[in-house]
């Protein structure tokens, strides 16, 4: 079956743009590890069904995001797929706003409030888990960061995903190779990514996590397959992507935007 997938790598593309607009508005940080996550998540929601999200039916697929300091990414793919307001989006991170800098439950179709790493993966395996025994048919996906994945709660999490067979849980790693302001592996060198979850007995993808079609194509054939064991989706992403001065520049995880830099990063994109 043929797909257009200019309308979705034009989103992804408004998306960042959003996120850029918005965390200058409110002189807010984070802007690197929101850029980084742009394609996996346009990429996931571009192939869930969204009116069932809408509906809040019991057999949605599930989009948790971890990584819960990227909000402004996640806000602003809501947004563009119609999930929130203007007005709404507009409001990130302003005085009595819903949109803060992490990831809140009372948003509307955020199903898990994180930022407090390591704990969004233990909860999607609580849906999956439940997702399985309904019945239903969905997903649950989990975003991550590459420096969230050495907390230790993440591989209990995938050792009892494995343990009951859990073909439905689907995580994606941004491995971004910064976490917070140093080099990852000046953190906590694990050795290759990869082989750590290859030894949990878990289907692992490595991906260019910037490549649309791919992420697309990849939740797919996911969804097709409906195997016995959880999949890794390894995503190798540029923090600060699309922006030339923030681009593997950690300090972006924190700066903000100042009007000079943020004229730049607009024309740029």
């Amino acid at each position: 079956m043929y797909v257009d997938h200019t309308i979705s790598n034009q989103r992804a593309l408004d998306i960042r743009r959003t996120v850029i607009e918005i965390i200058f508005k409110a002189q807010a940080s984070h802007l690197g590890s929101s850029l980084s996550v742009i394609e996996i998540l346009t990429g996931i929601y571009s192939e869930v069904d969204l009116e069932k999200i809408k509906t809040g039916s019991r057999s949605r697929d599930k989009i948790i995001l971890s990584k819960g300091h990227a909000a402004a990414a996640l806000y602003s793919t809501l947004y563009h797929f119609g999930l929130m307001t203007l007005n709404e989006i507009y409001s990130y991170h302003q005085p009595n706003s819903l949109l803060q800098g992490h990831v809140s439950h009372g948003v509307p179709y955020v199903e898990h409030s994180t930022g407090a790493l390591g704990h969004g993966l233990s909860v999607g395996v609580g849906h999956a888990i439940a997702q399985q025994r309904s019945g239903a048919n969905p997903l649950t996906f989990v975003i991550c960061g590459d420096g969230e994945v050495q907390e230790g709660a993440v591989w209990e999490a995938l050792m009892y995903a494995r343990t009951v067979g859990l073909g439905n849980l689907v995580v994606f790693v941004d491995d971004n190779k910064i976490s917070s302001i140093t080099n990852t592996l000046d953190v906590i060198n694990c050795g290759p990514i990869h082989n750590a979850f290859s030894g949990f007995d878990l289907n692992v993808h490595e991906i260019n996590g910037h490549d649309l079609v791919k992420i697309k194509n990849l939740v797919r054939e996911i969804r097709d397959e409906r195997g016995k064991k959880p999949h890794i989706i390894i995503c190798n992403t540029i923090k600060g992507k699309g922006i030339s001065f923030a681009e593997s520049q950690a300090i972006w995880h924190y700066k903000t935007l100042s009007e000079e830099e943020y004229n730049i990063a607009l024309g740029e994109l």
